[in-house]
């Protein structure tokens, strides 16, 4: 499980120190070129005279708009650059840092790519409501993310748009450090990402974020081989410390993933103390321990912790671990255990793999709860359930895994005796089951049931006998 600080921490994960090393710097405000046509649109070859920064300073301080024209390369990039509010920063050619040159997108500021226009070890530092960063080929290794959305000002951020960028061959690609602020409305959406060390997307200690938009995206070839503890996701989301009631101010939510498309990494998408959200149709293709092995993370295509609430949608998976619905813990305590929430339309086939991987492994429970399970269909996968939601519902579950890697279908009700089953509930339980088939390789029942100990029980189209239900 990933550890999430307390929230006296501005991340779980220790990522960044950026603090007064972004310091604004200082800007030189000219009555005459504030009277000058904001719509007009400058070279920056017009302005450099040996001295790059000195030319965006003076360049943005003439016009709303500073082109890098194609074939030019800005190189030597090695410190902040602020964009004044309501200006574009247009490439068509590109700029190239050291790894300490940022630009810093203030309110209304745009970043925009033309004709292939990249940049290479920047970092864009986006402090600001309605922004954009778009059409642009971004990469290097700067020291932790190539997009870095955040600021320690207490503040309301509104409108930000991130679409078709592609990012590569870097550690972090976008990073949202939430603590501190608010950001309301976000679409980051049609771009591509690959060869990352850290993750794609990562929505960090985002208590105070809502309307988050994360869609058609391709994510490829994550693979944290640099030592990094909790490197190596495509899309992560996270709130702050678990808490079994699950308060609003202390969860991620609000937010939609769709439309992904990925393969070979370690995990795709994670969710840690969320609610409110809505996960659906992912395609994933070796999702395998082959990646990030150092770094700590289970292997699942969609991995979800201590969460509310939400729903998974149309997931599509080959030679790939399956699905993590799991509890908060921190240290070894379990502290949550995900409730109200319904997956459906899921297959998974791994016949191609040699080894065993995970399935659908779920643990739910909490005393008014309930999970339903719809249209699943897993070949050489195992479908696991672990302790005991107040309703539980399962329809169209078709499951076969081979008879060597254990059963088919594993229902663990019983965890009386187990730390974890102080969240088993206990009043006006539920197990409605309907057409439910698990098999081996040789169409043979494949189930292990601990024990049936729902008060209502109702069983319909079932290929197993239940066991004994026990009276408490």
């Amino acid at each position: 499980m990933r550890y999430i600080e307390k929230t006296s921490s501005i991340s779980r994960r220790g990522l960044l120190r950026l603090g007064s090393a972004l310091a604004a710097l200082p800007l030189c405000h000219i009555p005459l070129a504030q009277a000058l046509d904001r719509r007009a649109e400058v070279n920056i070859k017009t302005y450099y005279q040996g001295d790059w920064i000195a030319a965006f300073k003076q360049a943005f301080n003439e016009a709303a708009v500073v082109e890098i024209p194609a074939g030019l390369v800005v190189d030597k990039v090695n410190t902040g650059i602020f964009i004044p509010a309501g200006k574009t920063l247009k490439v068509s050619g590109g700029i190239k840092g050291n790894g300490r040159g940022r630009f810093v997108l203030q309110d209304g500021c745009k970043v925009l790519g033309a004709n292939g226009g990249r940049m290479n070890n920047i970092t864009l530092d986006v402090r600001g409501s309605d922004c954009e960063i778009r059409d642009l080929d971004i990469s290097g290794s700067v020291p932790v993310t190539l997009i870095y959305i955040g600021g320690k000002q207490k503040r309301v951020m509104r409108n930000l748009l991130i679409d078709n960028i592609t990012a590569h061959d870097a550690n972090y690609a976008i990073l949202r450090q939430g603590f501190h602020n608010q950001l309301n409305g976000v679409r980051i959406t049609n771009s591509r990402f690959s060869r990352l060390q850290g993750d794609a997307i990562e929505w960090n200690v985002a208590i105070n974020d809502k309307d988050i938009l994360i869609s058609d995206h391709v994510i490829e070839d994550i693979n944290c081989t640099n030592g990094k503890i909790n490197w190596g996701i495509g899309i992560g989301l996270a709130g702050s410390t678990y808490d079994n009631r699950y308060p609003e101010n202390q969860t991620v939510k609000n937010f939609v993933v769709a439309n992904i498309t990925g393969r070979n990494c370690r995990q795709l998408v994670h969710v840690e103390n969320g609610k409110h959200f809505i996960i659906r149709n992912i395609t994933a293709h070796n999702i395998t321990p082959e990646f990030s092995k150092s770094a700590e993370i289970d292997n699942a295509t969609v991995a979800i912790y201590g969460c509310d609430n939400f729903v998974i949608d149309n997931v599509n998976m080959t030679n790939s671990a399956g699905m993590l619905i799991g509890y908060g813990t921190v240290k070894g305590k379990y502290l949550s255990i995900p409730q109200n929430f319904r997956i459906n339309q899921v297959v998974l086939d791994n016949k191609a793999l040699p080894y065993k991987i995970r399935g659908l492994q779920i643990s739910a429970g909490n005393q008014t709860s309930f999970v339903a399970l719809t249209n699943i269909r897993l070949r050489y996968a195992s479908l696991e359930l672990h302790n005991r939601p107040q309703h539980l519902f399962l329809r169209n579950v078709d499951v076969m895994q081979t008879a060597a890697r254990g059963p088919a279908l594993k229902m663990n009700f019983d965890l009386r005796n187990d730390v974890r089953g102080h969240f088993m509930a206990k009043k006006e339980t539920l197990l409605s089951m309907g057409n439910i088939n698990a098999v081996n390789e040789h169409g043979q029942s494949s189930v292990d049931v601990d024990y049936i100990g729902q008060q209502v029980v109702n069983m319909e189209k079932v290929n197993f006998s239940a066991p004994y239900r026990s009276k408490k």
